[in-house]
């Protein structure tokens, strides 16, 4: 448990560091677009392309570094209001269901993106393959796959936010 969580937090360390990036990264260039724009008529036509893709990266990144800490959309209405047990539970029932949707985003992700390699597609203004934007889907579902089950196991050895022994008694 221990090496597990000290690998994840090495990942998250990554998560953030490449997100940080990308985010200064896409700001900065849709301002220039934005000022080009004004300036003149004419426009970075591939930035809207990469921002776009770069944003799908963020997304994927940012409910990667929610999962690890049970922040994705959930039924805190519900989960507040049960016990310990109850919430352990809960959270196994959650992951299991939520492990197989991101398994299947994984899959889906993986076969559009060797159908975009066999195919040659490329994108249409900056003329890469599609491929190489289509692969944060399966990479953004590997880290909601490791974070799912990372929360998981906090929760079980009640070292997640909001479980502890004494809140709400034991079941």
């Amino acid at each position: 448990m221990k090496a597990y969580k000290k690998l994840m937090n090495g990942v998250a360390e990554f998560e953030k560091i490449i997100t940080s990036i990308v985010l200064v990264f896409v700001t900065a260039v849709t301002f220039a677009n934005v000022v080009v724009r004004k300036l003149s008529d004419s426009q970075f036509a591939w930035t809207e392309e990469l921002v776009i893709n770069l944003f799908v990266l963020l997304i994927m990144m940012g409910c990667g570094l929610c999962a690890r800490e049970g922040s994705l959309i959930s039924l805190s209405l519900i989960f507040d209001r049960l016990k310990v047990g109850g919430k352990k539970v809960f959270v196994a029932i959650i992951t299991v269901m939520n492990t197989v949707f991101w398994v299947v985003l994984l899959k889906t992700g993986i076969d559009k993106v060797l159908s975009q390699i066999a195919s040659g597609k490329r994108t249409s203004s900056l003329n890469w393959p599609e491929w190489v934007f289509t692969i944060f889907l399966p990479i953004g579902a590997v880290f909601l796959i490791l974070h799912t089950i990372e929360f998981c196991m906090d929760v079980m050895s009640n070292n997640a936010p909001g479980i502890s022994a004494e809140e709400g008694g034991n079941d």
